[in-house]
């Protein structure tokens, strides 16, 4: 059997596959061939001789440059680790390790990650468009080992914000050799037979799937709270994201509310901010190119005054890079006397199925917890054509200033959102996964990994996080740290198995 992967046996479902096949007792090789400079700095050999030892295993570190290949033969498990592919492509050919290789894949388990999964395969001509420089041996012949024609694109999401056009430049690779490139991100990977077939794919299990759009973990920064994602980008690669849902998105630009806008509040803040945005067209001309190379899914939120203006500013967004539209229905209708478009099911339904017919991306309706039953407004978002709802947006709220007896806020109210808001939010997410079919994505007051179980026993299929990135920008990134290793101590195998797991008296 043979294990492509990204990053060695970091993922649970990677160890649990390798232990299929590793028998305890048994002996390991870890081949760490490698050009001298980065042998010397291999930080992942300690690393990478444990996750082999916890499989029971006996683990011997290997150089193809130093020891025959022949000895591999008397080992259960091969494991080939990254580095530099050229290099270690060159010193199996130089040494005549592929056929030792080959018959390890054979009678027993042969784990190639990085370079290893790279070596392995058909071809190094999609790593050669990306990294050429890499090739310091002058190697000509890019054709791999050929143990397997599966060709794999490593660290995925990381390798985003490194290589310019890195997605499309995969694509064309594709279209070149006629072929799939499975792309796998850290913890992920591939089980073949002994014939270098696939048998199971090995992913992450924080995938989650909404409405068809596939998000790499259920962890989604919430609008408003997130801009167009620029200046989190200066703190870590916005990849590590599920997706982001941007900043509310008008058909023309809006200043916003006067100041002040915002204050803090017990539990939370209140914000006023009046959807200041710099338009559609702005949006889909200066920001989405730059986010469509972040390697994350994207999210434009679309609100408006009319019926008219929702619709011509979804149209815009067919044909883009968005991969999803989220409809914040919390807006006032102009035509209406100023009434919210999402206080009535009437008025969800309406707005909803104009966009519907404009709208060729997947739909999701943001709901307004300002209503007597919220899962009646759900109902009829799902009746109008919606793909997905997510709840809740912000409360009204108000606070005042008991010296000059004023409202803190310049439009008197705004929206609470935050810690105090979670019991409202899972009560109601709970209330509406009892009622709709479609996915739900769930939000308000998460700040916690334990707070994002909540939500997803309460019936969310993915979760946004607002107000807590305020506090601590790296909020989304420790609930989704954290969520994982609540799946892996409780055996649980996706995010699905979460979603509407409560227990009710």
């Amino acid at each position: 059997m043979i294990i492509l992967c990204s990053n060695g046996l970091t993922g649970s479902r990677l160890r649990e596959a390798a232990g299929r096949f590793a028998k305890p007792g048994g002996r390991a090789a870890l081949v760490v061939t490698a050009d001298p400079e980065y042998r010397e700095k291999n930080y992942h050999v300690p690393r990478s001789r444990q996750e082999l030892e916890s499989l029971g295993l006996a683990v011997e570190v290997f150089d193809f440059d130093l020891q025959p290949p022949e000895a591999l033969l008397s080992c259960d498990v091969v494991e080939l680790m990254g580095g530099n592919p050229y290099y270690l492509l060159d010193a199996i050919r130089k040494h005549g390790g592929e056929e030792p290789l080959r018959q390890i894949g054979r009678k027993g388990l042969l784990i190639g990650w990085s370079a290893g999964a790279l070596a392995l395969g058909p071809s190094l001509g999609l790593v050669d468009q990306y990294s050429p420089e890499l090739n310091t041996v002058g190697l000509t012949d890019l054709r791999g080992l050929g143990l397997t024609q599966v060709q794999v694109l490593p660290h995925y999401s990381r390798f985003h914000t490194r290589y310019e056009d890195f997605e499309a430049r995969c694509q064309a690779y594709e279209q070149r050799q006629g072929c799939q490139v499975y792309r796998l991100d850290d913890g992920e990977g591939l089980l073949l037979d002994g014939q270098g077939q696939v048998v199971e794919e090995l992913r992450s299990p924080l995938r989650v799937n909404v409405a068809g759009v596939d998000f790499r973990n259920p962890v989604i920064a919430a609008s408003g709270t997130f801009g167009f994602g620029r200046e989190y980008a200066e703190l870590y690669p916005l990849s590590e994201l599920g997706g982001v849902s941007c900043k509310g998105t008008t058909l023309h630009e809006r200043p916003g509310n006067p100041p002040p806008r915002v204050t803090e509040t017990p539990g939370g803040m209140l914000n006023a901010v009046g959807l200041q945005n710099p338009g559609v067209d702005h949006f889909i001309e200066k920001d989405l190119p730059w986010l469509s190379q972040q390697g994350t899914k994207i999210i434009a939120n679309l609100a408006g005054s009319a019926v008219e203006d929702y619709c011509q500013t979804a149209e815009k967004f067919n044909g883009t890079a968005v991969d999803m539209v989220e409809l914040n229905i919390s807006c006032p209708n102009v035509k209406e006397g100023g009434v919210q478009f999402g206080v009535t099911a009437q008025g969800v339904e309406g707005v909803t199925k104009a966009v519907r017919k404009a709208c060729e991306k997947p739909l999701m309706v943001k709901l307004s917890p300002n209503v007597t039953d919220i899962s009646e407004m759900a109902l009829a978002a799902e009746a109008a054509g919606a793909d997905a709802v997510s709840l809740i947006n912000t409360l009204t709220g108000m606070r005042i200033d008991i010296n000059t007896r004023r409202p803190i806020i310049r439009n008197n109210t705004g929206g609470l959102s935050g810690p105090a808001v979670l019991p409202v939010a899972l009560r109601m997410v709970w209330q509406t996964a009892q009622k709709v079919k479609i996915p739900i994505v769930g939000l308000g007051g998460i700040s916690t990994w334990q707070d994002a179980v909540e939500m997803l026993l309460a019936g969310a299929s993915a979760i946004q996080v607002g107000t807590a990135i305020f506090t601590d920008p790296y909020a989304p990134i420790k609930i989704r740290d954290g969520l994982l290793e609540y799946m892996e101590k409780n055996g649980v195998r996706s995010v699905s198995e979460l979603t509407g797991g409560v227990r009710p008296w």
